[in-house]
């Protein structure tokens, strides 16, 4: 099955925060930033996911990574998070960030655990940040600059 990742279209926020708030996320901000989302389809052109990537100054704050139930699978997971790493370098990210309950699922592809103590100034300041920090939740983070 082939992935695309296209830019989200204003008239989408609704479809698209539907499918967020299905995953039991919230959608604060998404209809206001819904120039910052991305639509993932499959080979039929059908929205399978979303995901939102939040610039906060040079680096990206992933948001609302979401995937369709029937969609959510390894082999599908993997090939998206690439194709995330590689547009979100295509558009000049040199960290990227993301909050999860699910570290273990990231850390494989790179991604890195931030200890509390040295959390950016710029993306604990965000409201994404703010609103979904908890005990559970872990920052992880992603150099896309190049060696």
């Amino acid at each position: 099955m082939t992935i695309r990742l296209r830019a989200a279209m204003p008239h989408e926020a609704r479809s698209l925060g539907d499918l967020v708030k299905q995953a039991g996320l919230g959608t604060d901000g998404m209809r206001e930033g819904i120039g910052n989302y991305l639509v993932v389809e499959n080979d039929k052109g059908e929205t399978i996911g979303t995901v939102g990537l939040e610039r906060v100054e040079k680096d990206g704050l992933l948001r609302s990574f979401v995937l369709k139930k029937e969609y959510s699978n390894e082999q599908i997971f993997l090939r998206l998070i690439q194709r995330i790493l590689l547009y979100c370098k295509e558009k000049g990210v040199e960290t990227l960030y993301l909050l999860t309950k699910a570290a273990h699922l990231f850390e494989p592809l790179s991604f890195r655990p931030v200890p509390a103590e040295k959390v950016p100034a710029h993306v604990e300041n965000t409201a994404h940040y703010k609103k979904t920090a908890e005990k559970d939740v872990v920052l992880l983070y992603c150099s896309l600059q190049e060696n």
